[in-house]
């Protein structure tokens, strides 16, 4: 039967969990580095998108009678 004492289970435990929070150190690294880098190849070579014109609205065909009668109901809405 294999006796350890207690202070080569706490030195084994201790080694152990620095390996452990090294190896997850350097994996979330090296994550965050092939984020960055795909980012950055991302944006090189992608096309800027094209800003549509905008279109100018023009109201020629649209009865003052019409207007009046909205700027009246959204003027007694607010009142309320």
């Amino acid at each position: 039967m294999l006796c350890m004492n207690i202070s080569d289970l706490l030195s084994q435990g201790i080694n152990l969990m620095l390996l452990g929070m090294g190896m997850v150190f350097f994996i979330l690294g090296l994550l965050i580095v092939v984020i960055k880098a795909a980012s950055h190849f991302i944006l090189k070579y992608e096309p800027e998108p094209a800003v549509p014109a905008l279109k100018s609205i023009r109201f020629s065909n649209i009865n003052e009678d019409v207007v009046a009668a909205i700027t009246v109901a959204v003027e007694r809405f607010r009142a309320k």
